[in-house]
């Protein structure tokens, strides 16, 4: 399972909850602004907490999914689409295959964490597979680019969408 990057949005990147341990060589924690936020959105789809997702700042990304993939987004409203119809954060939803998701511009807050079934399936660096900007570290050293193609891992259930009325 995979989504692909089609516009990375402001300013996008892999976030799990941080790097411990490590200050002693000069590493820094790194991880989500708001852990408990990318905590919430794991839960919502029955993943572990520390799994990876994206931390979207400001303007959000455009990302397809290669296979049926569930989702959850919380932090900033960012007006997000699937598939052109409005969806709602802090919820547990679903994307089909070839499913395209559209994040805007945050209306309240910047910041907003996306987690997917099974998570952001990179090799941790250091024991995590964030994202540290300042320091080029993580197994994705930047923000996401237009192409990049972010695998994901194994999950035992898939969240079922909510029934549309």
């Amino acid at each position: 399972m995979s989504i692909e990057v089609l516009h990375p949005g402001l300013l996008s990147t892999v976030q799990d909850l941080g790097r411990c341990g490590h200050a002693a060589l000069g590493v820094g924690r790194s991880g989500a602004l708001d852990a408990d936020a990318l905590r919430l959105a794991n839960a919502l789809l029955g993943n572990a907490a520390t799994l990876a997702g994206l931390e979207i700042t400001l303007q959000g990304p455009t990302l397809r999914f290669n296979e049926r993939t569930g989702f959850a987004l919380c932090g900033a409203d960012f007006s997000a689409r699937l598939d052109g119809h409005p969806v709602n954060a802090w919820s547990a939803l679903q994307a089909q295959t070839g499913s395209v998701l559209e994040l805007g511009r945050a209306s309240s807050g910047c910041r907003g964490w996306l987690a997917l079934t099974g998570g952001i399936d990179l090799p941790p660096v250091l024991g995590s597979r964030s994202t540290d900007l300042n320091a080029g570290l993580g197994p994705l050293p930047r923000a996401l680019r237009r192409g990049d193609v972010l695998p994901l891992g194994a999950h035992a259930s898939t969240p079922r969408a909510p029934s549309a009325r």
